[in-house]
């Protein structure tokens, strides 16, 4: 159920188990250079600013729980990048910098004076370019799921994590975007798996290209050059958690935080999620 409210829409309470806890939400989109870009928003203007930014291929209604949790302290943006959820979608996406790019000129249209970053797998790859390129913006950097891969290990997610299914005539992709689902943890509940399925369908052309566009980006020298304060996150079932300890390793000024949820850390384990970023956030004052 929605009611449409101005160019925004206020998403009711639902029952499932997906979206327990979240009492409104609202959507709406900014501009940026190419099109639009689908938000969604909760809290106060008159709260600090967290924008969150998902993995390939989801949207922000990942963040939809954290963002229920968080809204009394905090106002929080969760960003369909584009190509992913109710955002425009680009011809091509030649690089995580154009998402980046196109994200913070959506943020510019908002007005966001300054902003914490969070990020999720893909989201924190985009995260990660905007200390560098918006340094007065930035507060902080939360990156769940860092992606700090080495050339023997992009070529081994490769195999994988380009394009786990292809759209065909005989509708087989249906079963092998499902089985995928369940592989990387999204079968936790039925809601869940179902909003990924169709989240996956939606990007079926942009997600090989946000995923080529990982394997691309010189994510270490990001990482290490990332001025602003800095926790990583990731639960001990991600496909990434191996490199979570190297990620500590090359910033030891980095707050360290483990969380439980596989790949769907917001929607499995939102409570040691939002534990986290309360902490980090509170510690920053």
């Amino acid at each position: 159920m929605h009611t449409i409210l101005s160019n925004k829409e206020i998403a009711v309470t639902r029952g499932d188990d997906l979206y327990k806890g979240v009492a409104m939400i609202t959507k709406g989109y900014a501009n940026c250079s190419e099109g639009q870009v689908h938000y969604r928003e909760s809290g106060s203007s008159d709260k600090p600013v967290i924008c969150f930014f998902h993995q390939t291929a989801s949207s922000g209604a990942m963040y939809e729980k954290v963002m229920a949790q968080l809204a009394d302290d905090y106002h929080c943006y969760a960003f369909d990048s584009p190509g992913f959820g109710g955002s425009y979608h680009p011809k091509a996406i030649p690089n995580i910098g154009f998402l980046s790019d196109r994200l913070l000129e959506a943020i510019d249209d908002l007005r966001i004076k300054s902003f914490h970053a969070c990020g999720h797998h893909t989201g924190g790859c985009i995260a990660m370019e905007m200390p560098g390129k918006a340094p007065d913006k930035v507060a902080s950097l939360s990156v769940i799921g860092p992606v700090l891969v080495n050339e023997e290990e992009k070529r081994e997610y490769m195999k994988t994590f380009i394009q786990p299914f292809k759209i065909e005539t005989t509708g087989e992709f249906l079963t092998t975007a499902w089985a995928y689902l369940k592989m990387i943890g999204a079968s936790t509940t039925l809601e869940l798996h179902n909003r990924e399925m169709v989240d996956h369908l939606i990007a079926h052309e942009t997600m090989p290209m946000a995923f080529s566009a990982v394997w691309s980006q010189d994510v270490e020298g990001l990482y290490k050059s990332i001025s602003c304060p800095l926790m990583i996150m990731c639960s001990k079932d991600d496909v990434l958690w191996p490199l979570f300890e190297r990620a500590g390793e090359m910033r030891p000024d980095a707050r360290q935080c483990i969380v439980g949820g596989a790949d769907y850390q917001p929607d499995n384990d939102p409570d040691s999620v939002v534990a986290g970023l309360r902490e980090f956030y509170t510690e920053l004052g």
